[in-house]
């Protein structure tokens, strides 16, 4: 709490002397104002950017309290709901594996927060007023903490303010909970229901090709340094390339094979893991995914690291840490090239640009790998095969034994032929205490 007061008392002071920063939240505040203006809210441009309002006229309705308020007041409010939302998150994964202590937990959350604002998607959410960690966390309470009866009801609301979410509902499908995709489905619907009741003119300006409009979003079909998609690589690559063909073609690919690999994960790993999975597959098929969209990097770095520590690997904690710098370093240097040397922007900053796609394209491809060897062994076990742990990845029977804990499942008995655990290790990583 400390942390985030700050941060939105810095905010509030730093936006009264300068006038600067929080672009994002300008417009949310100006589209909120069109509303109780009864004037378009697609006919805006705000800024000397001239930037447009992007978002659903059911978002424009939930922006209206900004339009009310000062634009030092909206700054302050707003880092500060989102550092809270942040910690939630946080506090979130931790529990999945930390003691029932909670001020042990609290210690760990507030490590990891610390480890976390730096990094240039969370950073850059702060900095814009976004509105993407508030999602992060409104999705990551719907599907592992909602009530059954509900669950999948904010997803579909979040998705009806900001249409990226939609990919969860094709989730809940693949994973065979109909009943949640359908209360997705009907929150999404009705979302637009709302906006076409009190915003009919916006309604039928957005739902009627304004959201396919890419230009509303970035000129020149998505070829920005910062747009970290398919379809933003093959844009900023050199050459001559069918680009539309080829995203739509990487789109399919990735796509389907993504939301499988999302499917295997959530089964074998855990919710979380699964709908991190999943986020990662909508931020690379998206026409464009602006770094501060990649703040499921969060969820992606501490779970990695709750496994490299749960299985004492020393590789796995390299590659949490490297996966920890590609998010830190790569944003601010593109960033200060552009800023203070823009004829050096070539084809090696397109390079730093493309880290994080690559390092989504890199987490899909490895969770399909385990998924298929996790397959062939089970297959030999059935079959009666060799049941030698050679053939078993190293990581399988603490993740899955976990995952069904986790989930109140009963824990399988540990394989015979399999050498007894050491001591285990505590910290955030650690097995949760018993009940």
């Amino acid at each position: 709490m400390l942390i985030a007061l700050t941060c939105a008392l810095t905010a509030f002071a730093f936006n009264a002397i300068y006038a600067k920063g929080w672009i994002d939240l300008e417009v949310y505040r100006e589209g909120g104002a069109a509303v109780l203006r009864h004037t378009s809210v697609y006919d805006l441009t705000v800024g000397e950017r001239w930037l447009k309002f992007t978002y659903s006229p059911f978002a424009a309705i939930l922006f209206t309290p900004l339009a009310l308020v000062g634009m030092e007041i909206a700054a302050g409010l707003w880092v500060l709901v989102s550092i809270l939302a942040l910690e939630v998150v946080i506090w979130i994964l931790i529990g999945r594996t930390t003691t029932k202590h909670r001020g042990r937990r609290a210690t760990h959350t507030l490590l990891v927060v610390i480890a976390t604002l730096p990094l240039y998607p969370v950073m850059l959410t702060l900095w814009n007023g976004q509105i993407g960690i508030i999602l992060l966390l409104v999705i990551v309470v719907d599907l592992t903490h909602g009530k059954e009866k509900w669950r999948g009801i904010g997803t579909g609301i979040a998705a009806g303010i900001k249409l990226t979410p939609l990919i969860f509902i094709l989730y809940l499908l693949i994973t065979r909970r109909f009943r949640a995709a359908l209360t997705a489905g009907l929150g999404f619907l009705g979302t637009a229901i709302v906006g076409f009741v009190l915003l009919p003119a916006d309604s039928h300006d957005y739902w009627g090709g304004a959201f396919l409009d890419t230009h509303r979003v970035v000129a020149g079909q998505g070829a920005d340094f910062f747009n970290q998609s398919l379809r933003g690589m093959l844009m900023i690559m050199p050459g001559s390339w069918p680009t539309v063909p080829l995203w739509l073609a990487l789109c399919a690919i990735v796509g389907a094979g993504g939301l499988l690999v999302a499917a295997w994960t959530a089964k074998k790993a855990g919710e979380l893991a699964g709908i991190t999975a999943c986020a990662i597959v909508g931020l690379l098929v998206s026409p464009v995914s602006w770094p501060h969209h990649w703040v499921w990097c969060i969820p992606l770095l501490v779970l990695w690291a709750q496994r490299a520590q749960r299985v004492d690997a020393t590789l796995e904690k390299v590659g949490v840490g490297l996966l920890w710098l590609i998010f830190l370093l790569p944003g601010y240097i593109t960033l200060a090239t552009l800023l203070m040397y823009p004829a050096h922007a070539g084809t090696w900053l397109m390079s730093l640009t493309g880290s994080y796609v690559l390092s989504g394209l890199s987490t899909l491809l490895v969770l399909a790998v385990c998924s298929g060897r996790s397959d062939r062994w089970q297959r030999r076990r059935r079959s009666g095969g060799d049941h030698r742990l050679s053939v078993v990845p190293g990581w399988l029977p603490e993740w899955r034994s976990y995952a069904a804990e986790a989930s109140g499942r009963p824990v399988a008995a540990p394989d015979r032929h399999r050498a007894p655990p050491g001591p285990g290790k505590r910290g955030f990583g650690a097995w949760p205490d018993g009940p």
